[in-house]
C-alpha cells in the first residue's frame, strides 16, 4: 500500500428487521475511524411476494375494516418503504462521520445483483444473524477478506 490510509471497501447487508443502529455501531467499532466507502444492501423480504401469491390472501385496514385483495404491487410497495426508512435512518447515521455512503436493494433469492455483488473484492461484509447460512449471504461472502456477523435478538427487532 503506497497511500498512508487506504479506504476500505465495506458491504453493509440491512433487511427489514435488522437493527439498523446496531448494525452501524458494529460497522463504526470495525472500522476505528478508517476512511471507508459503504455499499449498504437493502435484502428485500420476498415473504411478503409470497403471501401476495396467494389467491387467499388479504389486506384488512386498520381504519375501516375493509378487506383488499394482497397484490404484488403491495408487496413491492411495502418493501419500498421498508427500505427507504432504513436508507433515511442510516443516511442520518452516517451524517456525523466521513463515510461514504452507497445505497442497493437486493432480493432474498439472489439472481444477477447479487452475483454482480459478489463479483467485487471487498474487505469486510457486515450482515445481521440472521441471514447466516442463507444462500444470498453465502454468494456475498465469498469475495470478501472477512465476514461479520452481528448477532440479532428477537429484541433487536
Amino acid at each position: 500500500m503506497s497511500e498512508a490510509r487506504r479506504h476500505l471497501s465495506v458491504l453493509l447487508a440491512v433487511t427489514e428487521t435488522s437493527p439498523v443502529d446496531k448494525l452501524w455501531a458494529s460497522l463504526l467499532d470495525r472500522l476505528a475511524g478508517t476512511p471507508a466507502e459503504v455499499l449498504t444492501v437493502f435484502v428485500c423480504d420476498e415473504a411478503w411476494h409470497r403471501a401476495a401469491s396467494l389467491p387467499f390472501t388479504y389486506e384488512i385496514s386498520r381504519v375501516s375494516g375493509t378487506q383488499m385483495a394482497f397484490t404484488r404491487w403491495r408487496a413491492e410497495q411495502i418493501g419500498r418503504v421498508a427500505a427507504g426508512r432504513a436508507r433515511q435512518r442510516l443516511e442520518q447515521l452516517a451524517a456525523g462521520t466521513e463515510l461514504q455512503l452507497v445505497f442497493e436493494f437486493l432480493a432474498e433469492t439472489g439472481g444477477d445483483p447479487a452475483g454482480r455483488l459478489a463479483d467485487v473484492e471487498r474487505d469486510l461484509l457486515i450482515a445481521p444473524s440472521l441471514l447466516e447460512g442463507q444462500p444470498l449471504l453465502v454468494e456475498l461472502a465469498r469475495s470478501h477478506r472477512q465476514v461479520l456477523l452481528v448477532q440479532v435478538d428477537d429484541q433487536d427487532t
